[in-house]
């Protein structure tokens, strides 16, 4: 008998034991974070100690932009880098620039722009009352050179590949983005050349009949869209300038 009562009491300890690193390692909903007095939104991973968030909610609650390529994640927050630039000016002593000669402001001035870049607003329509919405979250690739998603395979993508349910990595994502709070997207650093821009709505479903009117249903059940209207448009990159990726995804037709 007191053998197996001290079985069921290792039993209780281990079961405790394993219940609360589960509990460590969830998701800490109620930890707020707070990024120079502004809140995230999101959820919080703690491991070991330490915490954990996504850099999607970051640039969602901060109104920053997330730049995918080249081997690389930039997260860029307007906010903090303006306020980083503030105090840097404030503890440095002024100074003033000696005078460029002639010749050297004569070819700084000639060099051109390698890079161009490419920005937009992306909105879906909400209502005849509202009127069109920002479409927050919406995902945008850059893709070099002309890229096609049939209407008729599953698309599937991710930060760095996109392409069908046949073949998830069709394609390589030159940039990628998601829109912020208010439908704003831009990449940028981007050589001259031919691209194609490919979008996916955050907040509309289905396919829409082009050859009508907006409000005019096509297969509504067509798999490209069936997560998300997926668009996408040729842009031609050109040095020093902003291609615009603007774009309204329309009505939500699945419903």
């Amino acid at each position: 008998m007191r053998l197996s009562q001290l079985v069921c009491a290792f039993a209780l300890l281990t079961l405790s034991a394993s219940a609360q690193d589960k509990k460590d390692a969830a998701p800490q909903d109620s930890i707020r974070v707070l990024v120079n007095g502004q809140p995230m939104n999101g959820k919080v991973l703690e491991i070991d100690g330490k915490h954990f968030v996504a850099i999607e909610d970051l640039a969602q609650s901060l109104r920053g932009n997330i730049d995918y390529g080249d081997g690389q994640i930039a997260l860029t927050l307007p906010q903090i880098a303006a306020m980083t630039t503030q105090g840097a000016s404030a503890r440095l002593p002024a100074v003033t620039p000696p005078p460029a000669s002639p010749q050297l402001r004569s070819t700084a001035s000639e060099r051109p722009t390698e890079s161009g870049r490419v920005q937009g607003i992306l909105t879906y329509f909400f209502s005849f009352q509202v009127g069109a919405k920002p479409d927050a979250g919406s995902k945008v690739w850059l893709v070099k050179g002309h890229a096609e998603i049939p209407a008729d395979l599953n698309f599937v993508a991710t930060s760095s590949t996109l392409g069908t349910s046949r073949n998830p990595q069709l394609y390589d994502a030159f940039k990628y983005s998601i829109a912020d709070e208010n439908g704003n997207f831009e990449l940028l650093n981007i050589p001259p050349g031919e691209y194609t821009l490919i979008l996916q709505s955050a907040h509309t479903k289905g396919t829409l009949n082009e050859k009508t009117h907006i409000f005019g249903k096509g297969n509504s059940r067509n798999p490209r869209d069936s997560s998300g209207r997926v668009e996408s448009r040729n842009l031609q990159i050109k040095p020093g300038e902003a291609a615009d990726g603007s774009k309204d995804f329309g009505p939500n037709i699945d419903r």
